[in-house]
């Protein structure tokens, strides 16, 4: 009989120094799942060789790419919230003060520039270490829901990879994750009661860039178009909300999450979408139930504003 291994391990992540340039993990996160797809493409060329079947496999680049899963925790996740945004700054440092009531307060708006980038390591069991570099975030997806844990979906770009020989000592920071006791959504100010879900998502649509310098690696990855949307499920209380979509009028909505205290303070991730008009409303009738209403909406650039800004309130001092 031969015994299958569990889903026990870590994950944890490192910014790098340069670009692709494996680095030890730094920062772990209490995942739900971890999943890396690595490529070994090959060169196969066609030969007249008395045979219908290919022969020969020359080597060419390869990649990676991931996604992962989690609960989300108020720490540990602002690297990742700069790369998602493209934050504008130094590689890996960002903006953090002090806020009043407690913890620290970092601003992250919509940039084209960054240039930080990661490191991550998994460790399958304690059998399969793996460590991927040159990593970016390409898609964040961030939902909450009534009676539910606000979750976050990542993925994962990156140039690299190398099997470890051994594990990398692991720790935790001790905080709950955001919930639904503190997500609310804003609708030009005023709190919208009927709102039960919602979905917030980023895409950079991040290409690879590969140069001759004798490696399978890629050089670098860069950032092309970026996808912003928001979908919601609402109680359909009035026809307030279906007016917005046939009117196609544009609308702010703030997206705000608490979990812990800090002092007279909640560790507090804030969402602003200063131009929002829905694109599609479905309300389906069903007998026996309320009526409720699928939204996505359309998000624009303001003229003289970021498209977005997020705000995060934790209690790290420091950028990692």
């Amino acid at each position: 009989m031969v015994n299958s291994l569990s889903n026990v391990g870590y994950v944890g992540y490192a910014v790098e120094t340069v670009e692709g340039d494996l680095a030890s993990p730094t920062i772990f996160l209490p995942v739900t799942s971890f999943s890396f797809d690595s490529t070994n493409d090959y060169i196969t060329p066609d030969q007249i060789r008395g045979s219908r079947d290919r022969s020969i496999a020359m080597v060419s680049p390869y990649a990676v790419s991931g996604t992962m899963e989690m609960e989300l925790p108020p720490n540990g996740i602002r690297p990742l919230l700069k790369s998602a945004c493209a934050t504008p700054g130094a590689n890996g440092a960002l903006a953090t003060s002090a806020y009043s009531g407690g913890g620290y307060l970092t601003t992250f708006t919509p940039g084209s520039t960054e240039s930080m980038t990661f490191s991550f390591e998994s460790s399958a069991a304690d059998i399969l270490i793996m460590r991927y570099g040159g990593l970016r975030v390409n898609t964040l997806e961030i939902s909450a829901a009534f009676g539910e844990i606000v979750t976050a979906s990542w993925g994962l770009e990156g140039t690299t990879r190398q099997k470890q020989g051994a594990t990398t000592s692991e720790s935790y920071a001790t905080s709950l994750p955001f919930h639904f006791n503190g997500a609310s959504v804003k609708v030009n100010g005023a709190w919208a009661a009927n709102i039960k879900n919602f979905s917030f998502s980023l895409g950079n649509n991040i290409e690879r860039v590969g140069t001759l310098r004798k490696t399978r690696s890629y050089y670098r990855s860069a950032f092309g178009m970026r996808d912003v949307g928001l979908s919601a499920t609402m109680d359909f209380q009035d026809t307030a909300d279906y007016d917005l979509f046939l009117a196609e009028t544009e609308f702010e909505v703030i997206l705000h999450m608490e979990g812990a205290s800090l002092g007279t303070s909640k560790e507090t991730l804030e969402i602003t979408l200063p131009r929002v008009r829905w694109n599609m409303v479905n309300a389906p009738l069903q007998a026996g139930s309320f009526i409720e209403q699928a939204v996505e909406a359309t998000i624009l650039k303001p003229a003289a504003a970021d498209i977005f800004t997020i705000k995060l309130v934790n209690n790290e001092s420091t950028s990692v």
